[in-house]
């Protein structure tokens, strides 16, 4: 007797396995309608994370038409997750910084960053000046692109804080020629911030 219910228990569960695998794939491909409709014709293909998200995730009640298009629109806080309360302030276009598949590891477009380049370049949010960096104003951008800190294209001088030998010593920055004048006055006493020549006299 026992013998014949552990056979039957064995059926059963065989029975469970089978129907619980025929239903996999139902269930692994409920964003993609059974119809065979081609999603790509409304405008808004599903790549990335939407294409695992479920019909309804997006199409609430059942309604169809009138699905917003742009990710600003679903990604508000309310109806899917939108910027946290850290993010700094840009547009809502979130695909001109994050990928379809997750939101981390954004590529900044910077243009369309609403701050000044201190609000995240404060060595907190992102890299910022260094121990060494010369005194200067907030502004990133009158020295630096947007592409590298490294190079700089070229040198904003108003936003320069400190005084003109604290780069123009000849190694941050072009300093005395050998054949210069001996003095201890500023360079700007004389030189202009455009150009070293011509050079005026006090």
């Amino acid at each position: 007797m026992a013998y014949q219910n552990s056979h039957q228990i064995t059926a059963l569960i065989c029975l469970f396995l089978i129907l619980t695998i025929s239903a996999l794939p139902k269930l692994t491909h409920a964003a993609e309608p059974a119809t065979g409709f081609d999603h790509f014709s409304t405008g808004f293909p599903l790549i990335g994370r939407h294409k695992i998200i479920d019909c309804a995730g997006c199409h609430i009640a059942g309604q169809f038409k009138g699905t917003p298009l742009e990710c600003r629109l679903c990604h508000n806080g309310v109806r899917a997750p939108g910027k946290n309360i850290g993010h700094f302030p840009s547009n809502n276009f979130c695909d001109d910084c994050h990928a379809e598949h997750t939101w981390i590891g954004a590529k900044y477009d910077h243009i369309e960053i609403q701050q000044d380049c201190q609000n995240c370049h404060n060595n907190i949010v992102a890299i910022g000046k260094s121990p060494s960096h010369i005194l200067t104003g907030p502004v990133c951008d009158d020295c630096h692109n947007t592409i590298t800190f490294d190079q700089v294209g070229r040198v904003d001088h108003v936003s320069v804080i400190g005084l003109c030998t604290s780069c123009h010593n000849g190694f941050i920055a072009t300093g005395k020629n050998p054949g210069h004048i001996p003095t201890n006055d500023e360079c700007n006493l004389c030189h202009t911030v455009f150009s070293w020549l011509p050079a005026t006299t006090p």
